[in-house]
């Protein structure tokens, strides 16, 4: 995986979101943003289209391009258990840029944690 590849899990995992690899974190985990079309919390970053390349270096078309895209402002440690992963997207360099500096908190944490802090 390589920064910026837009991944979804295998199905059937909790995986759901599409998840932006960021950097590997240790041998079961790495360090990824989560997107979502949702702008429930206040905190979601609405992304554009300048963010996301439209196909691979083939000429595919990307299954995930922006779509009313927000980022979750968060970093997350996702599970190498989701495996295997698919790619089915890619952010333009402009994109990481975007999201590296729109994640100040560089303190990664499980999304069921993340959920928690939301529903205090």
């Amino acid at each position: 995986m390589n920064k910026g590849d837009i991944l979804f899990g295998r199905k059937k995992s909790d995986a759901i979101h599409p998840i932006v690899y960021l950097r590997e974190h240790d041998k079961n985990f790495f360090i990824g943003a989560m997107l979502t079309t949702s702008n429930n919390f206040k905190d979601n970053i609405l992304m554009t289209e300048i963010h996301f390349k439209k196909e691979d270096s083939n000429g595919k078309k990307y299954k995930i391009s922006f779509n009313n895209s927000h980022l979750v402002n968060k970093e997350f440690i996702k599970k190498d258990e989701w495996k295997p992963f698919k790619k089915v997207g890619e952010l333009t360099d402009e994109g990481i840029k975007f999201i590296e500096s729109k994640i100040t908190d560089k303190n990664p944490i499980f999304w069921e944690s993340y959920l928690n802090t939301k529903n205090e």
